[in-house]
């Protein structure tokens, strides 16, 4: 009996430092701030949006809403990222928002990587610039405004890249009106000489 006892009280104690080691590893209890949370966040925002620059401006706009979704998806069930999250999903909602209203039926999604991208209408594109830009400055300022000395850091990090983001949007829309210019200076070229 003796035996029996003494190996179900290992068995439980053995149970509970599993279970506590993996509630620590998601930070579900005390704090639930920790470098690793927001590293992951941080690398879902800058790899993701690196991956949609890679695309065709009209299908940008469907891939950075999943990516911020994916980045919110990460903080789910930790209560000091709360604000953090609301902020990433208001940048997803208003993007889906906008890229939903103005979907070119006319172009076929494009598949890449396992996911599927629809096409945005051309003549959309500024207005789709201007809400993603505005949601982001929204999320940053929550992210700024919201924490407490604890978050500060963290959250100041996710602001961070999101600005960056901000800044890699802004430039390639830049680099594509010069090009604009150029293929428009050459047809008129063409057309008057």
């Amino acid at each position: 009996m003796r035996k029996y006892l003494s190996r179900a009280i290992a068995s439980a104690v053995l149970t509970c430092a599993i279970s506590s080691s993996a509630h620590a590893q998601y930070n579900i209890w005390g704090n639930g701030l920790s470098n690793r949370t927001t590293n992951a966040v941080i690398r879902i925002l800058q790899g993701d949006f690196r991956e949609c620059g890679e695309l065709i401006l009209v299908f940008r706009y469907d891939c950075y809403s999943p990516s911020y979704r994916s980045a919110a998806d990460r903080l789910d069930g930790i209560l000091e990222y709360a604000p953090a999250q609301d902020a990433l999903r208001l940048v997803e909602d208003r993007i889906a928002s906008v890229v939903s209203a103005n979907i070119d039926r006319s172009r076929p999604p494009l598949r890449q990587g396992g996911r599927v991208f629809n096409a945005v209408k051309e003549e959309a594109i500024p207005q789709l610039r201007r809400e993603t830009l505005r949601a982001m400055d929204e999320a940053r300022t929550i992210l700024l405004r919201s924490p407490t000395e604890a978050q500060r850091p963290h959250y100041s990090r996710i602001a961070a890249v999101i600005e960056s983001n901000k800044v890699l949007l802004r430039s390639a829309l830049l680099h594509i009106e010069p090009a604009a210019r150029r293929v428009a200076g050459l047809f008129y070229r063409i057309w008057a000489g």
